[in-house]
């Protein structure tokens, strides 16, 4: 299935191995401001995304729900793909052409699996062509790549590409598990007489569109768990 195919291009077990790659191979090249720009801007583009979920989801998805979990698919996506592409020599207007490219096909995969709505799309879209921006400005001019690296370089990122596809991390549940019952009783304020987030919830306010499941688990305490967003 297509959506499948491109939306696990951008799952974290298939991106951090590549993020790791990529500046270990940076430090061999001895491309000292280009690796220190790189691991800046993987660290802040994934720290900025988990804040922003676990801020966001804490009080659970709302049935008119628009802005609950932006999309970490996207956005990370978006970033890695865009900030290889930035070391390949092109003019920034190609760059961020071909970063918006491909945030609204990774947008276009998760919108059509139904895990985020088009705003949580757009907003990692949005974040991921930042952080492509961000790398640009702080990699300098050195950021661009011989032809013979780029090459090199891409089969092997390739290669792992394909080595990891398939593979999906867990992370998310982690992240819906923390934000909705340890921070959720801290942040969010039920209404008089409504259940407080995270102790007792309806099953409505719990569901999730999600690909491949039609439910959710049930913990021995009796709480319900999140599902990951595919």
């Amino acid at each position: 299935m297509l959506t499948v195919f491109l939306t696990d291009l951008a799952d974290q077990d298939v991106l951090l191995p590549v993020e790791a790659l990529v500046l270990l191979a940076l430090l061999a090249l001895r491309r000292w401001r280009v690796a220190l720009a790189w691991a800046v801007v993987m660290a802040s583009g994934s720290v900025l995304t988990l804040v922003l979920k676990l801020a966001l989801e804490a009080c659970g998805p709302t049935p008119d729900r628009v802005l609950y979990s932006p999309s970490g698919h996207t956005m990370a996506g978006t970033m890695v793909y865009g900030c290889l592409l930035a070391m390949a020599g092109l003019r920034l207007p190609v760059v961020i052409g071909g970063a918006g490219a491909i945030a609204c096909v990774l947008a276009w995969s998760r919108l059509a699996l139904g895990a985020h709505t088009l705003v949580e799309v757009v907003v990692g879209g949005v974040l991921g062509v930042a952080m492509v921006c961000l790398f640009r400005r702080l990699a300098g001019p050195g950021a661009a790549m011989s032809g013979r690296t780029v090459r090199v370089l891409s089969v092997v990122v390739i290669g792992l590409i394909a080595v990891c596809h398939g593979h999906r991390s867990t992370v998310e549940i982690a992240i819906q598990h923390v934000s909705r019952f340890d921070l959720g009783p801290l942040l969010c304020r039920a209404a008089p007489g409504a259940p407080v987030y995270g102790h007792a919830v309806s099953s409505a306010a719990l569901a999730m569109p999600s690909p491949s499941s039609s439910g959710r688990s049930v913990s021995s305490s009796g709480r319900q768990r999140p599902t990951a967003l595919r």
